[in-house]
């Protein structure tokens, strides 16, 4: 009979350690749902969080819980976004690196983990772009865009991840551009740089599987950016703002915590845009006259500006 209680007390222990269990975690997701709280206790690291669509990222996962390691080039800009972070009461930590030199991106990604002990989240949205006609383009342009859109989302991506897989767990967002699924001038350079990035994310998120690792695509369109009112400015996009709406920062926010939330391995800004795109290209023949019209027609507006 005391073999049998016995039996039935380390039965009873079992259920009640899992009901312990259970009732921890509904309680932890529970606490997750409570507003400013779901990214509570994770790491995230922006790559180019100093202006636009970085900062509106940092600031938007601070508001959410999250750590947030913010990682730029110029260190004034970075210190004045971690201070509003903190005022809003959240953890911030400014890492003034390029992510062009491998040696300071590994010193950047080394810093983070032993403030914060872990980094949940990458999220690669550092970028640059010099637009300007593949014929004549300056070869230098284009290296440079290559350095920091793509070497500079390598390095982050190699970086963190020995953490990561140690983990078992992480999630690495990259925006690339509906650019990068369609040549278009005088973004031809620009569209080389998010093409490769494009390729090398598909093919990261195959070597990743079943890693715990995820890997997401973001594809924005135009987005009001500093980035993109520069380019503007430069004479080649300059009708740009009126004829084609540039749409919020918060656009591709929200697109980033989608796919971090829900593991998805692609989102494009607007919805369904690069569908499009790749539906374009069973005419590419069509496709790319609609292109050359377009753009002699801008060309023709800039003129009479």
């Amino acid at each position: 009979m005391a073999k049998r209680s016995d039996s039935t007390l380390t039965g009873s222990a079992r259920v009640a350690s899992k009901a312990a269990g259970v009732t921890a975690r509904a309680a932890d997701a529970a606490s997750r749902m409570v507003p400013g709280a779901y990214f509570r206790d994770r790491t995230v690291l922006i790559a180019g969080a100093s202006s636009g669509i970085g900062r509106d990222i940092a600031l938007t996962f601070a508001r959410m819980g999250a750590k947030v390691a913010l990682l730029a080039r110029r260190r004034s800009m970075l210190d004045e976004l971690a201070e509003a972070i903190r005022k809003e009461g959240a953890e911030a930590l400014p890492l003034a690196a390029d992510v062009t030199h491998r040696s300071e991106l590994k010193e950047a990604v080394a810093r983070t983990l032993t403030h914060f002990a872990r980094i949940d989240v990458l999220v690669n949205s550092a970028g640059v772009a010099l637009p300007g006609p593949v014929e004549i383009m300056p070869p230098e342009d284009v290296e440079r865009m290559m350095s920091v859109n793509l070497m500079g989302t390598l390095h982050a991506m190699q970086l963190v991840l020995p953490a990561m897989r140690a983990r078992g767990a992480g999630n690495i967002v990259n925006i690339a551009s509906l650019a990068g699924r369609r040549g278009m001038p005088p973004l031809g350079g620009y569209c080389a740089t998010k093409f490769a990035v494009v390729g090398l994310t598909e093919a990261l998120r195959v070597e990743l599987f079943g890693s715990g690792v995820k890997v997401s695509l973001v594809m924005p369109g135009v987005i009001d950016t500093p980035m993109a009112r520069d380019a503007s400015g430069a004479g080649i996009l300059k009708n740009l703002p009126e004829s084609i709406p540039l749409m919020p920062p918060q656009w591709v926010t929200w697109a980033v915590i989608a796919a971090v939330v829900l593991g998805l391995a692609e989102i494009d800004v607007p919805p369904g845009a690069v569908v499009m795109e790749k539906l374009a290209a069973f005419f590419p023949g069509l496709t790319d006259a609609a292109f050359a019209l377009g753009n002699r027609v801008l060309d023709w507006l800039s003129t009479r500006g």
